[in-house]
């Protein structure tokens, strides 16, 4: 069958031909071969009216650095690795994250807004609502960019996860398979997080999806661990070829059985002994039973005597008329492509959960901890420091899962969150009543709310409740404000009482131990409260860098540069540039200084050294001699090239 729209366009690429041989002029012509583009330009797959984004274009002629919030540090155990929130657009993160961690990250997570019309994420500064006629291909163009870079961070065994609902389902697949092309596979779960529904006009929706994107030929997703009513049984008793006695020695042993149970396993059988399927002791009450099959064949077992005891506790005794069979129960199974189970209810695992670590928060539709939990133990079950990077931080969640399932495996791996402190139209236009207008530029919300010290973000004051402890309660409310604690009073509080002591003193009866940490206008309550449970904080380390930026302009465009070297240094390698442990040298004057005095620190982990330091035949031996790492080119050199400052 004919395509007729290749000959179409064909019968139009020879019409503009003919044209371009009468009109030869560089107007006509310029006209022309851009016709002819747009004719001969992509035509299957996801094709959209893409939109300029402002904080792209203002990248044109200013350069995105980290510059780090020392307030906001917390250190918990120095031998931690360092977790980071950066705050900003997340555009302008994702690009300097692409000159520190590119196909360094092992799980890509993301809860992007899902597009409802509801006013809940800006594009050029304004919320997007339902009569927007572009609203479709305004998310997809600032998608679109951010999951190209993101594609450039993962490893090559790194997993995509993206967090959507129906609105933008078709279209978030027809994305990722533009981005990451046909070497990987997109599987769509369903995870039921909303059992009671929202109603539509025809259909009560109780599912949304998460979609995991993996190259193909990689076993990246674990196992489930099943529950006991789910559990494939098989015979432990080996069948078939080469499963006598004769074919391995060592796996013919008893296991022993007490009152229905497996008490423990016999030594290796001497060849010369040939008992019964199953003997008993009428003295200890214990039965031995060997892998001898109906017929009386003397088999083996599948595990040898020296690694049976390693799988005990996958292993059961089954009564039969005879005695005892022994049986291997498969505890795990593939993850299955629809998701259900009560602890995936976003409203009592996010929103009371947040309620009770935060009170008076307004986060609206936050996942349940345990929905993100379970993708990314789906994911690191069995690897060790990993990265996860979650580019649409909102309320935190995948920094309070990580810090959870590090805790339940006894494992380092560490969290990057991106947030924009998007607060939703609603709320910010009551900011803008009591505070005035917020500043026309691309980052008009975040200055704004600097300007104005307004704690709009919750992923903050969340991660650092996680990592110091909160107490939960699914009545907070009254908790927090049984002794006239209201919104007032904590209020006036934050604004006069800087000393915490001070703090604690004055309601030291209100709990039986009782901290407070003031942070700006929140006041977090942790201790045990007289009718809250008291949550045990996960102890890790945060770093909190916001974005700024620099003119390309500049007339010491390379110092300003230099000044944030230590914040790009410190992400990539998820430590702290102290001068003590970890060493930055930037100039001749550093390494000879750090020379003079390196013997009398025993201390050293790592020194970080620009390329550009001129070293001597004794420094070099001494960096060889201890963990020593180049400042990459990467990190700015590209910018100083593009306005002529390197060649």
């Amino acid at each position: 069958m004919a395509n007729l729209s290749k000959k179409k366009r064909e019968e139009m690429i020879s019409f503009l031909d003919s044209i371009r041989s009468q009109h030869s002029d560089d107007e006509s012509m310029i006209a022309i071969n851009q016709i002819q583009k747009e004719l001969t330009s992509k035509k299957y797959g996801l094709v959209w009216e893409e939109h300029d984004e402002e904080v792209f274009t203002m990248m044109n002629h200013s350069i995105p650095v980290f510059s780090e919030e020392y307030d906001r540090e917390i250190i918990m155990d120095e031998s931690f690795p360092y977790n980071f929130i950066l705050e900003g657009d997340n555009l302008h993160s994702l690009t300097l994250l692409e000159k520190t961690l590119r196909h360094q990250i092992d799980v890509i997570y993301i809860d992007p807004p899902y597009n409802t019309g509801a006013k809940d994420w800006k594009y050029n500064n304004d919320y997007v609502d339902k009569v927007d006629t572009y609203r479709h291909s305004k998310w997809l163009s600032m998608m679109s960019a951010r999951m190209k870079i993101a594609s450039t961070l993962l490893k090559d065994d790194g997993v995509f996860i993206c967090a959507i609902d129906e609105n933008e389902l078709g279209t978030t697949l027809l994305l990722i398979e533009d981005i990451f092309g046909p070497g990987y596979t997109a599987d769509p779960i369903a995870v039921v997080h909303n059992p009671r529904g929202v109603q539509g006009d025809n259909f009560s929706y109780v599912n949304e999806y998460a979609i995991f994107v993996y190259r193909k030929g990689y076993k990246v997703i674990g196992e489930r661990i099943v529950e006991e009513e789910e559990i494939d049984w098989s015979p432990l008793r080996n069948w078939g070829s080469e499963s006598e006695r004769s074919d391995a020695r060592n796996c013919f042993y008893p296991v022993y059985v007490k009152d229905g149970k497996i008490v423990g396993f016999g030594d290796v059988t001497p060849n010369e002994i040939h008992p019964k399927q199953t003997e008993f002791d009428a003295e200890t009450g214990v039965y031995s039973v060997y892998p001898i099959d109906v017929k009386g064949v003397e088999r083996k077992w599948r595990y040898a005597r020296q690694t049976v005891e390693n799988i005990w506790h996958l292993l059961r005794a089954k009564e039969t008329k005879t005695g005892y069979d022994i049986e291997l129960g498969k505890n795990y199974a593939p993850y299955k492509t629809v998701w259900t189970d009560k602890k995936y209810d976003a409203n009592e695992y996010g929103t009371q959960l947040i309620g009770s670590m935060i009170p008076n928060n307004e986060f609206t539709f936050p996942k349940s901890v345990y929905n993100v939990y379970d993708c990314l133990y789906a994911v690191l079950r069995d690897r060790k420091n990993a990265i996860v990077l979650d580019y649409f931080a909102g309320s935190g969640t995948t920094g309070h899962a990580l810090l959870m399932l590090n805790k339940n495996m006894n494992a380092n791996h560490r969290f990057i969150l991106c947030t924009n402190n998007d607060v939703g139209e609603a709320r910010e236009k009551e900011f803008i009543k009591k505070v005035g207008k917020i500043e026309e530029n691309p980052t008009g919300w975040q200055d704004w709310r600097h300007l104005h010290g307004i704690a709009s973000s919750v992923t903050y004051p969340r991660i650092k409740s996680a990592i110091k402890g909160f107490v939960h309660s699914k009545d907070f409310k009254n908790i927090l404000f049984q002794k006239k604690l209201t919104p007032a009073v904590l209020k006036n509080m934050s604004k006069t009482l800087k000393d915490v002591d001070a703090v604690i003193a004055k309601y030291k009866n209100d709990y039986d131990d009782v901290k407070m940490d003031i942070d700006g206008q929140t006041l977090v309550v942790l201790g045990v409260s007289k009718k809250g449970k008291n949550i045990d904080g996960i102890p890790a380390n945060l770093k909190y860098y916001t974005t700024e930026f620099v003119e390309k302009e500049s007339e010491e465009l390379t110092d300003e540069l230099l000044d944030h070297v230590v914040e790009m240094i410190q992400v990539q390698y998820g430590v702290k540039v102290d001068g003590q442990r970890f060493v930055l040298i930037l100039s001749d004057e550093d390494m000879d200084s750090f020379e003079e005095r390196y013997e009398e620190n025993d201390e050293i982990e790592a020194v970080f050294v620009s390329q550009d330091v001129l070293l001597t035949t004794k420094q070099e031996e001494i960096l060889n001699s201890l963990n020593t790492y180049t400042i990459p080119d990467c990190y700015f050199d590209f910018e100083l090239r593009e306005v002529g400052e390197i060649w």
